[in-house]
C-alpha cells in the first residue's frame, strides 16, 4: 500500500517539476524574443505616469497609424524610507539602470522623480518587434526576476514534499 501511494507521489512531483521546467523554458524563450537584436528603433511621448512604487513614464508610440503604450520597466524597485530622510523622494541609481533605488521620508514622501527627469511631452525610445508592435521596451531591455524566483520556490518546496514522503512511506 505504501509503495504504491510512493509511486503515485513521484508520479505527481515529477509532472509538476516538468511543468515547470517547461514554464521555465517558456520564460526564458519570451525573455530572448524581447532582447532579440532585429527590434526596430522609434520615438515614443510621454504622456503619463505608471501608478506602481517606480511611477515610471507610460510612453505611446506609433506604428503604421497605430498608437501603442509602454511603461519603462524596471527589473526590481528598492525603496528606502526613513523619518529622517529629506521629504522630496531621491533616486540613488540611474533612472535609465534595470535597478532602481529610491530614498524618501517614510512620515511624508513626494515622489516627483520620474516626472523630473522625464517630463510629459518628452520622447523617449521604443525598440519593438517589427511583426508584433505591441512587443516593446522603453529605452532599454529590464529583465524580470519574478518567474525565476516562483520556479524556484516551487522547485524548493516541491523536494521538501518529495523528501517528506520518501520519509514517511520508508519508515512504516
Amino acid at each position: 500500500m505504501s509503495h504504491t501511494l510512493l509511486n503515485i507521489m513521484i508520479t505527481i512531483y515529477g509532472l509538476i517539476l516538468a511543468i515547470l521546467v517547461g514554464f521555465a523554458i517558456g520564460l526564458k524563450q519570451r525573455d530572448n524574443k524581447y532582447k532579440s537584436d532585429d527590434k526596430v528603433q522609434t520615438k515614443g511621448t510621454v504622456v503619463k505616469y505608471s501608478i506602481n512604487d517606480s511611477r515610471a513614464p507610460v510612453v505611446e508610440y506609433t506604428v503604421d497609424g497605430v498608437p501603442y503604450r509602454k511603461a519603462l520597466k524596471y527589473s526590481y524597485v528598492k525603496s528606502v524610507s526613513t523619518p529622517f530622510h529629506r521629504v522630496k523622494t531621491e533616486a540613488e541609481t540611474d533612472l535609465l539602470d534595470t535597478v532602481l533605488r529610491l530614498r524618501g521620508n517614510s512620515m511624508v514622501s513626494l515622489n516627483t522623480v520620474m516626472r523630473d527627469h522625464f517630463p510629459l511631452g518628452s520622447t523617449l525610445n521604443v525598440y519593438y518587434d517589427e511583426s508584433h508592435p505591441k512587443i516593446a521596451y522603453v529605452e532599454r531591455y529590464a529583465r524580470s526576476y519574478v518567474p525565476l524566483i516562483v520556479t524556484i520556490v516551487c522547485g524548493y518546496f516541491c523536494n521538501c514534499d518529495v523528501d517528506n514522503i520518501l520519509s514517511v512511506c520508508l519508515s512504516q
